[in-house]
């Protein structure tokens, strides 16, 4: 290292670092020092307190804390830059656009599909037989009824406000009575089984003139027997009509409307009735007591549609409707239909799922098939 170079050195790092570090680094004397000082013209060296090194740090601190301060700021810069190219991206598109009226068609048509069943309306259940999750009695029964009725006639009435609706099948699909087909049925029930299919035309009679008399609807009524309105210990396959209280109902409810053009009651002996709704839709309607699932874990959807395949090979039907099971199912080829009475002592102890009193109601459109399911809720006004 020449003169020169030491010169710009100590002049580089006087102050910074002790004479003595600059002169081991130079390889200079001490003596020499202080003449490079004197030629240099540079103060005397005063070493730093305690004081100058805080400030130093605290210095340094600040500096650091202004870079980061500046990093974060260009970080923010970048990302608002980034959100204002985003949004005048954004800007360059529509924010709407104008949807053009549609074509006038000859509009929605459909027929309305109301289920009644698996009423047992002299059945008696107590609160404490079900978990206080249930209670029937005739009181009850009478208040559900009417609400079956009412709350039907609003669902065609707010299915009306954009669908056309002139019909109403009404299903009539047995166990209307629990009748007298058990020993504790007998014992339990509050009607024997002629009064409590007295009592169950009143309901139903009631409740096809409420619905004539609020409505412009024509009401077809399909019937099924079902198997606790029988007066035989088993059921007679073959003459199961003429054992069966409901069919001599059902018989009785023709005669009180045979006069009356806007009702039709459909009387059928055999275990299906046929209803073809639309000349491309036909629906099969049977109470549902031929059919056993056994505890299976797929419930009755796996038999019901072995044995609806088996018998559309004889006779085609677009959608079954069956009740019996007490639960509400809407599967792709049938509908099973809830009951009025709701869980009782039975059900309850054999562990079946608890299901609220309800009922089904659908419409079958003239193009689209079956659309717009409700459930008729029983237990609530609405």
């Amino acid at each position: 290292m020449d003169k020169a170079q030491k010169l710009a050195y100590i002049r580089k790092h006087w102050g910074k670092k002790t004479p003595e570090e600059i002169a081991r680094h130079i390889g200079a004397a001490p003596r020499t020092m202080r003449r490079y000082r004197r030629e240099l013209n540079l103060p005397k060296y005063i070493a730093p307190t305690a004081d100058d090194h805080v400030e130093e740090h605290r210095l340094r601190r600040k500096a650091r804390e202004v870079s980061r301060d500046k990093r974060q700021l260009a970080d923010r810069v970048v990302d608002l830059e980034e959100k204002l190219e985003a949004a005048l991206a954004i800007s360059k598109f529509r924010a709407s656009y104008k949807i053009p009226q549609g074509k006038k068609s000859r509009g929605s048509e459909a027929v309305a599909v109301a289920l009644a069943s698996d009423w047992h309306i002299e059945e008696v259940v107590h609160r404490y037989q079900v978990a206080g999750l249930n209670e029937f009695n005739e009181e009850v029964c009478r208040t559900r009824v009417r609400r079956y009725f009412r709350h039907l006639l609003k669902l065609v009435k707010k299915e009306k406000v954009a669908t056309k609706i002139s019909t109403l099948v009404l299903w009539l699909g047995g166990d209307f009575i629990s009748g007298s087909i058990h020993e504790e049925l007998v014992e339990g029930n509050r009607l024997l089984p002629i009064d409590a299919i007295l009592e169950c035309r009143e309901h139903i009679v009631s409740g096809i003139k409420y619905l004539l008399a609020n409505s412009d609807l024509n009401v077809v009524v399909p019937t099924s027997s079902g198997n606790h309105g029988r007066t035989t210990h088993k059921v007679h396959v073959s003459t199961e009509s003429g054992n069966s209280l409901e069919y001599f109902m059902y018989a009785s409810i023709a005669k009180e409307f045979e006069k009356n053009p806007r009702v039709e009651v459909l009387l059928n002996k055999g275990y299906h009735t046929y209803v073809k709704v639309w000349p491309n839709f036909t629906i099969r309607f049977h109470h549902g007591h031929s059919m056993r699932y056994l505890g299976g874990q797929s419930g009755i959807a796996g038999p019901a549609t072995r044995m609806i395949k088996n018998w559309n090979e004889g006779r085609h039907a677009d959608l079954d409707c069956f009740g019996h099971f007490h639960q509400l199912y809407r599967h792709g080829t049938f509908v099973g239909n809830g009951s009025l009475i709701g869980p009782g002592a039975y059900s309850w102890r054999g562990g079946f799922s608890p299901e609220r009193p309800q009922q089904a109601f659908f419409l079958v459109d003239r193009d689209l098939g079956l659309t717009g399911f409700h459930p008729i809720i029983l237990t609530e006004d609405r």
